[in-house]
């Protein structure tokens, strides 16, 4: 497709959630694969929850995912300005234009009068519409009014890439609301504008939006501005219980997946596949691999299920796919006291066994902290009285590395015929805890006196309880 431009235009009302994140990716994914442009705007022309906190944080969520955009707020651009509020003097010049010839009025109701009609038709069991009163009859002195747009009568139809053929009664409508009465355009009015002016072809968005979409192409057809070239309303993302996703149901801020350790590659391999289908078996996606597969025609219509056991899946899965120096660089603001050498061999002990990042710690937490030495019985003092002679003779501080320490405990494992997995969980609860990474790591972690020392009080703790109870009652 030639000259293709799409947006995300999120509100800066509140933290990045998953919904917006899947928006933005599939605006991107669609527009890398046609060769066209990634616009962001922000949409803050709500003026008590938006926040240039907020803003930055749309930032830093998108960029952390990856998701780079050509034109924005920050970068500039040929439509600009990209900000809402530095737009409010175009929206009101095109309100002066619907009011000039008659397809906008102006609105004197107050809250009370229009939560009376609301009542009303509640009671008569009817879908509420504005009535039109000012349109026809506006009452008399008074100054504080809105803006509404005259819908009138008939039908608005139109294609979208996602619902297919889509048709919406304008009566259903009722006259609606371009400009309130602090002067701030509303959200059908505005975005529809901007979209047209910024050259927009393609707008993608949520499927709560496809409402709005009647609304705003009629004024766009009254100012005379082009229609999108296509549209398209993605699918719900639901929670488990297939209900509207909520946090009080499941977490749905990108920050709060950062900071427990999710890999952005994941969170987008995962984002994806909520609703998009590769028309393949492979699961396993990089971003320059998604923008390769990605198209319109296999968005589906049905809901999508935030899965958050597959989402850890997904992460699990790129975390091993990490080169180690790369995944010493993700985990150093989980292990932020580890020097670079030890880090990077971190990455090699947990990359098999890490989900998520945040899980570093706490399989590292025998480092700092030497366990209680396990009672042992006769065939754990030999085991851990063999690995501590064979360790302390066939190994020194060069040669203490996870590759010389599997090969010293292998030989002695071999050589008594024990079994693997007695022999390592021996070994494990004398130097560590039970959940740590491989044997040959939970020693090479350590410093070789430290791992010596832990063998050498288990040995010193067993011989002390299999002596005391002859002892017991005896003179000096």
């Amino acid at each position: 497709m030639d000259n293709v431009r799409v947006r995300m235009a999120p509100s800066p009302t509140g933290n990045l959630h998953v919904g917006s994140a899947r928006t933005a990716l599939f605006n991107f994914l669609f527009a890398r694969s046609q060769g066209g442009r990634f616009l962001l705007r922000i949409d803050d022309t709500d003026l008590l929850r938006s926040t240039r906190e907020h803003e930055a944080g749309i930032y830093e969520g998108l960029r952390w995912l990856g998701l780079e955009w050509d034109e924005g707020p920050d970068r500039g651009g040929s439509r600009g300005p990209y900000r809402q509020s530095e737009r409010l003097e175009l929206y009101r010049e095109q309100a002066a234009r619907l009011l000039e010839q008659g397809a906008a009025y102006r609105c004197y109701c107050t809250p009370e009068e229009l939560e009376a009609e609301r009542r009303r038709a509640e009671q008569e069991r009817r879908p509420y519409v504005y009535s039109g009163r000012c349109r026809v009859n506006p009452p008399p002195g008074r100054s504080e009014f809105v803006v509404r747009f005259q819908t009138g009568s008939g039908e608005v139809t139109f294609s979208d890439l996602v619902r297919g053929e889509c048709s919406f009664e304008t009566g259903l409508l009722g006259d609606f609301i371009i400009i309130k009465s602090d002067g701030y355009p509303t959200y059908n009015f505005a975005s529809p504008i901007d979209d047209a002016l910024m050259e927009i072809t393609h707008v993608i968005r949520a499927e709560e939006h496809l409402p709005n979409t009647p609304g705003q192409l009629l004024v766009l057809d009254a100012l005379g501005l082009p229609r999108p070239r296509a549209l398209a309303h993605l699918p719900l993302i639901l929670a488990p219980d297939r209900t509207k996703i909520s946090k009080r149901k499941v977490p749905i801020f990108l920050g709060q997946f950062r900071d427990w350790g999710y890999l952005p590659e994941a969170m987008l391999n995962y984002l994806a596949l909520l609703g998009w289908n590769p028309g393949s078996e492979q699961e396993i996606f990089s971003l320059p691999a998604l923008v390769e597969a990605f198209r319109m025609e296999r968005v589906q219509r049905s809901p999508a299920v935030f899965d958050l056991e597959k989402l850890t899946w997904f992460n699990g899965a790129h975390i091993r796919a990490l080169e180690p120096d790369r995944l010493a660089d993700r985990l150093r603001p989980f292990l932020p006291r580890l020097d670079p050498p030890r880090l990077r061999l971190t990455a090699e002990a947990l990359q098999e066994r890490l989900e998520r990042l945040d899980q570093a710690p706490a399989m590292l937490a025998y480092l700092d902290t030497p366990p209680s030495p396990p009672p042992l019985d006769e065939a754990g003092r030999e085991m851990v009285a063999a690995a501590a002679e064979a360790l302390a003779t066939a190994t020194n501080t060069s040669t203490w590395t996870p590759e010389n320490i599997e090969a010293v405990l292998e030989e002695v494992r071999s050589g008594h015929g024990w079994s693997r997995s007695k022999f390592f969980k021996i070994l494990r609860e004398v130097v560590a805890q039970p959940v740590a990474p491989p044997i040959h790591h939970t020693f090479a972690l350590l410093p070789r006196a430290e791992a010596r020392s832990r063998l050498e009080a288990a040995l010193a703790a067993g011989s002390q309880a299999t002596a005391s109870p002859d002892s017991k009652g005896e003179d000096p």
